[in-house]
């Protein structure tokens, strides 16, 4: 057993030698190939999705360039500012189209440009219209001293002149749209208060003539209108305003009436001159002084038919002066035309009788009649 191990060990050793001894030298190895690379599929970028937009989101912008739109459309910048008004309205045609396509992209851009677009137009416009109304105020105040208020309307007068001093506040504040509503009822308070005084100095008029009696339903009311503005006019000036245009109105109203039925009075006298010197052929007796009086008749008349009563009384008036001046003339020169006529027959009558008188004193009577009754006969 022994024997055989080592004799297996021996000729594993032997081999072993022996593969040592005669190993053969090496193959070259082959030279590397190269080999390109297989180039991948480019794949295509996915499109970037755009977030969602959601329709809340427009709705709200779309209310925000609504609502600045219509603040510029009552201040009256799409005339008074037309040019930066059509640009934003332009965007804001845009957008609302895309809205109402639900083209969602576009309408929040063209909706996104048109909202600063608008806010930048209120807010220089506004300013602008209220600086305006500002003017315009002053000027309503301007008309009412004009008519005398300090002096016919002093209460009333400084009720105004309170709400002209809260507007010039808020514009001073830059509350340009508080502002703008101020002026606008210190314009409606200087209006009243300049009708209310102009109210008040033709009801003067119509007590100094005595007018008031021929109209006293407009008469009253023209009253009645006038306390009820003083009442308003603090707290509702725009409705003082109406009341103060309503008497001022009634109270012409009176005054017309008043001279209507003067002027007709008037109109009426003069005619009855006319009549009368025509009657006694004044027109051919005295020619130029009924021509005179002829002309202011018709000019009267003229003036009448325009409504103007006021202005056609005078001259009625002057009418009627000079058609009596010229009957009176007429009848003048008539009287005496008429004497002489009497004078002359009364002397012609006297004649005769001379004659026949003398005739019968020279015992000719006989031959002055004879002719006398061959010509009667003839």
């Amino acid at each position: 057993m022994t024997i055989r191990r080592l004799s297996i060990v021996a000729l594993a050793a032997a081999v072993l030698l022996a593969a040592c001894a005669t190993k053969p030298p090496a193959a070259p190895e082959p030279e590397p190939q190269i080999v390109a690379p297989v180039p991948e599929p480019v794949k295509e970028p996915e499109p970037v999705k755009a977030p969602e937009i959601a329709k809340e989101e427009l709705d709200a912008l779309h209310g925000r360039v609504l609502a600045l739109r219509k603040d510029a459309f009552e201040l009256g910048l799409k005339d008074l500012m037309s040019k930066e008004y059509a640009e934003a309205e332009k965007h804001y045609l845009a957008g609302k189209t895309a809205l109402d396509a639900d083209n969602r992209p576009v309408a929040k851009s063209e909706l996104s440009t048109a909202e600063p677009l608008f806010a930048e137009l209120v807010a220089k416009g506004g300013v602008m219209v209220a600086r305006n109304r500002q003017s315009d105020a002053a000027a309503a105040r301007k008309r009412a001293l004009g008519v005398d208020a300090q002096t016919l309307s002093p209460d009333a007068l400084a009720v105004a002149d309170a709400a002209l001093a809260s507007a010039d506040a808020a514009l001073a504040a830059g509350d340009f749209k508080a502002a703008i509503a101020s002026y606008g009822l210190a314009i409606s308070a200087f209006d009243a208060v300049e009708k209310r005084s102009s109210a008040l100095a033709v009801k003067a008029t119509v007590d100094s003539l005595g007018y008031g009696p021929l109209d006293a339903g407009n008469y009253a009311t023209a009253g009645q209108k006038l306390a009820a503005l003083d009442k308003l006019l603090e707290k509702e000036p725009k409705a003082a305003q109406d009341a103060a245009e309503e008497s001022l109105l009634r109270y012409r109203l009176v005054l017309a009436k008043g001279w209507e039925l003067t002027a007709g009075g008037k109109r009426d006298a003069a005619q009855k001159f006319k009549l009368e010197a025509e009657g006694i052929k004044a027109q051919v007796a005295v020619k130029a002084e009924y021509a005179e009086a002829k002309t202011l008749w018709d000019e009267g008349l003229s003036v009448f038919a325009t409504g103007n009563h006021e202005a056609s009384a005078p001259l009625f008036e002057q009418s009627e002066l000079l058609f009596a001046a010229v009957y009176d003339k007429a009848a003048a020169k008539r009287a005496a035309a008429e004497a002489a006529i009497k004078a002359a027959a009364s002397k012609n009558e006297e004649s005769s009788t001379i004659v026949v008188e003398g005739n019968e004193k020279l015992g000719t009577a006989d031959d002055s009649v004879a002719p006398a009754s061959e010509g009667k006969k003839e």
